[in-house]
This record gives structure tokens, C-alpha cells and sequence, in this order.
């Protein structure tokens, strides 16, 4: 009795994708093109309207059509998008090239019998990993963008190590950062397609490190853990915007506007109007509108314990209500000065028991550590990050120990 037959991977079914038209049809559909022309969709213009620019004929027009449907969206197609098309001996158009994804390119030819038939090519793509690290004099965005780190990568960089690090008050000259991330590259073109998915993340901080790595769960979803298992989230974020300098604390102040010294209930981050406001943590949206003073104002009750709020907004994001679930590190609103406020400022406010206390200051319970389950797994995704560092012979400042 034979067992069951193992489905091909599609690497195994479709050719590879060529620069040219004439590479991948010569070799696959026996098919020579004479000469090539690029032309990008223009605003307004249907898949029909830059068929016609190329001189398809009106029946061609028709079975083209059918053909890309069948694996593209016609009514979607982006302005800008580049076409590529082939032209015979006698300068008729007989096949074009459509990028279907960022993993497929779309042949549509026409056949020796007159027809036209659809390929499906994969488009070759690299991806490799990438070290960035480097020493902070100044601030830690200067010392990335000194080491070339994608703002991408430094903003996911900084999601992760925000649960653990105080950027504004912890950070002192001669700290230290690193990151791996991955990039993708298209071999065809050589361009960069995407900087995300950072595995690794470390600081020094006065001489300690700090190390998490990125992995994904058995459940699917992608956790930050050290290499103990412990888990890099937090209960809340303590600073819920990128890039913020704190401007007011926690604590008794004279009032800039009133000018009577009054409990500063929460703290301030002094960002440009329009940064985006993340949620400190995932719950339900309590209250999302004007509140007197505070201007617009975001609440969100986390869970028995904790509510966070966020006041004096310019706007409020779309989806985000009262009753509304919202996950940890999504973007609930943005920046402004509403209310009774001097300038752009986001004031935000944790409360346990219903009762504000100092954001900077207080201990937050961390979040789900890794199932022992998983060890083994994760382990194999330390070696391969310490591997990488190892085998790229540079230097790994924070938390991956190579002796």
C-alpha cells in the first residue's frame, strides 16, 4: 500500500522569472522575441488602456483580459505599474509581463497556433541578514541612522526594547545597540524590496546587556524572549510614541497655563503634531472623544487592574471606539494640542485601580514567558542569530555571548 503523495512546492513546478521576456518565452514557449518596451499605468487607466497604447488589436484586447483575471485583479491594478511587452519580427505585440506579487511574475504569450496562454514564473529573490550596531553619543536615532538601520527596523527595534528601556532618561553616552534584520532583495533587478522581520534586538545599557530574540509560536503568533524564555513584552509600554522627549513628570508642577502648583496626574512627551499614538496595551477602548480639558481623549481598560489614557490628541484613528478591542501597539490616535494644553504634546496617564500613578516609575508585570514546550525550538533560533554574528565576524555588542 503506498502512502500518501507529498504535493510538489511551487519551486519545484515554475520556471524561474528572467530579466527579459525574451529570456523566460525562448526558453519555456518556444517563443522569440524581436523587441521589448516598458510603459508604466497611468492615472485613470484600465488594463485595456495600456493594452491599446501597445497596439493590441481589439480581439486581442478580449482573451488578454481572461487571461490575467484568472490570477490578477484587473480593477486593482496600481498606478504606476509597469508592463513590459514583447514585439515580433514584424512588430506586432505577441506577449507582455505583469509583476503578479512580489514572488511572481505573469507571462501572457501568444502561441504558435494563435492563441493566447498564461505562465506563471517565480521571481527570484534573496534574503540574508543583517547586523547593525554602534555606540550612542547623542541620541540613539542619530547613532542608528549613523550605522545605516532602515527606520523600519529602528522602529520595530524600538517597540521591542520600549517595554524594557526608558529612552529619555536611561540612555547615557557610550551605551550601545544592535539589530538583525532581514532583507530581501530582487536578483533580477537588485532592488530592496523590504527591511522587515527584525530577529534580534540588544543594548548595553551602563555596562549591562540586554538581549530578545524574535520567534514564532507554535500558536503562530511571534513572541520576544532572552535566552532564558522570559519574555521582553510588558503588561504596558511605558512610552506609547516613537522619538518623544519627556517634558513634564509625574508629580506636584505649577500649572503652565493656571500658574497653581497641582498634582501632575501623568507624564508628558513632547512629539510634532501628528505622531501616532500607539495603545500601551491591548483592551477595550473605554472612552474615545472630547473630555473638557483634556481635549480629545483616548481610555482604555486593559483588564480588572489597569486603564491607560492618552488626552489632548488632534485626532483619533479610524476603528477606534468606545466598545472597540485594540491590540497592544497599534495605533489609536495622534499627537496634538487640544484642550487646555501650551503645544503638541501627548499626556499619558496610567491607572491602577482606577487611580493614576507614575508611568515612569511603577512595576509592571511582564507578559507570557515561553511554554517549556517550545525550548528546543527557540533555541535553534538564538544559534542561528549567534551563528550569523559568528560567521560574519562582527563584533556583537548586547546580548549574544560568542566565547
Amino acid at each position: 500500500m503506498e502512502g500518501p503523495v507529498v504535493r510538489p512546492s511551487i519551486e519545484d513546478v515554475l520556471p524561474v522569472s528572467a530579466s527579459t521576456l525574451g529570456g523566460l518565452l525562448a526558453k519555456e514557449a518556444n517563443l522569440f522575441i524581436k523587441r521589448e518596451t516598458s510603459l508604466t499605468l497611468n492615472k485613470n487607466e484600465t488594463l485595456a488602456d495600456i493594452l491599446k497604447r501597445a497596439q493590441f488589436s481589439s480581439n486581442d484586447l478580449y482573451q488578454i483580459a481572461e487571461i490575467v483575471s484568472q490570477k490578477i485583479n484587473v480593477r486593482k491594478l496600481g498606478i504606476g505599474m509597469n508592463f513590459i511587452f514583447g514585439f515580433d519580427d514584424y512588430n506586432h505585440p505577441v506577449a507582455l509581463k505583469i509583476n503578479q506579487s512580489e514572488k511572481l511574475d505573469y507571462f501572457i504569450f501568444k502561441n504558435e497556433l494563435g492563441s493566447w496562454k498564461g505562465l506563471q514564473a517565480i521571481r527570484p529573490i534573496d534574503a540574508e541578514f543583517i547586523h547593525a550596531s554602534g555606540i550612542i553619543n547623542a541620541t540613539l536615532y542619530e547613532a542608528a541612522v549613523a550605522a545605516d538601520v532602515p527606520l523600519s527596523a529602528l522602529d520595530n527595534f524600538m517597540r521591542v526594547m520600549g517595554f524594557s528601556v526608558d529612552f529619555q532618561r536611561q540612555l547615557q553616552e557610550g551605551d550601545e545597540f544592535e539589530l538583525v534584520y532581514k532583507k530581501t532583495t530582487d536578483r533580477i533587478t537588485g532592488e530592496t524590496l523590504s527591511v522587515g522581520d527584525v530577529h534580534y534586538v540588544g543594548m548595553v545599557l551602563s555596562g549591562k546587556p540586554i538581549g530578545y530574540y524574535r520567534h514564532k509560536n507554535n500558536s503562530g503568533s511571534i513572541g520576544w524572549y532572552d535566552k532564558n524564555g522570559k519574555s521582553a513584552v510588558r503588561t504596558l509600554m511605558r512610552t506609547p510614541v516613537n522619538g518623544a522627549r519627556l517634558s513634564s513628570s509625574y508629580g506636584m508642577r505649577k500649572h503652565p497655563i493656571s500658574g497653581y502648583n497641582k498634582l501632575h496626574k501623568g507624564v508628558d512627551f513632547a512629539v510634532p503634531t501628528g505622531t501616532p499614538v500607539l495603545a500601551a496595551g491591548s483592551g477595550r477602548i473605554e472612552i474615545a472623544g472630547w473630555n473638557g480639558n483634556y481635549g480629545r481623549y483616548i481610555r482604555i481598560r486593559h483588564n480588572n487592574t489597569y486603564q491607560t489614557a492618552y488626552a489632548h490628541l488632534s485626532g483619533i484613528a479610524k476603528g477606534v471606539y468606545g466598545g472597540a478591542q485594540v491590540d497592544q501597539g497599534q495605533i489609536i490616535g495622534f499627537v496634538g494640542s487640544t484642550g487646555r494644553s501650551t503645544g503638541p504634546h501627548l499626556h499619558y496617564e496610567i491607572l491602577v485601580n482606577r487611580r493614576q500613578v507614575n508611568p515612569m516609575t511603577i512595576n509592571l508585570p511582564t507578559g507570557k514567558n515561553l511554554p517549556e514546550i517550545e525550548y528546543d525550538k527557540f533555541q535553534k533560533t538564538v544559534k542561528n542569530v549567534e551563528n550569523y554574528i559568528e560567521k560574519n565576524n562582527v563584533k556583537s555588542y548586547a546580548g549574544t555571548s560568542l566565547n
